[in-house]
């Protein structure tokens, strides 16, 4: 095997698993942060006794929050394809693959920040009193995902 033909199934090797692993991240980020997010809302409804005020109110949010996590995934979806296209065309790491990366990961990072300002505005949407067992719940949650 010549160097420029190593080089060569080197750089396809290594552009395919980038773009593999992106694309199950893609895919681990969107389905994982639906099953946390219903964990802990689970969890939540468990450790705060919610009144009727708070629940229309928190239901008004999941609703909202629902939507933007469904436009924000479809962001994340396609631009996975973006990539997988990217690397299709050119299975090395190049400025194509570098930009379709880049929105993969703002999409992600979107996603992520999102559902940080969904659990602030529904804890807003909680008595006070209720807040510091909001807040021992949602800690737990992160700490146990960070493990």
């Amino acid at each position: 095997m010549t160097p420029r033909t190593r080089r060569l199934s080197i750089s396809t090797l290594v552009g395919a698993l980038v773009g593999i692993s992106v694309a199950i991240a893609g895919v681990y980020v969107t389905r994982s942060s639906h099953e946390r997010h219903t964990d802990l809302h689970e969890m939540l409804h468990e450790a705060v006794p919610l009144d009727a005020n708070e629940r229309e109110i928190l239901e008004l949010k999941e609703e909202a929050f629902a939507q933007r996590r469904r436009e924000i995934e479809m962001r994340l979806r396609a631009a996975n394809g973006k990539l997988a296209n990217a690397i299709a065309r050119n299975p090395n790491w190049s400025p194509e693959v570098e930009a379709a990366t880049q929105e993969v990961e703002r999409a992600a990072g979107d996603l992520q920040r999102a559902t940080l300002v969904h659990v602030f505005e529904m804890r807003a949407g909680l008595k006070p009193e209720h807040r510091p067992a909001y807040d021992r719940v949602l800690v737990d949650a992160l700490r146990r995902g960070s493990q």
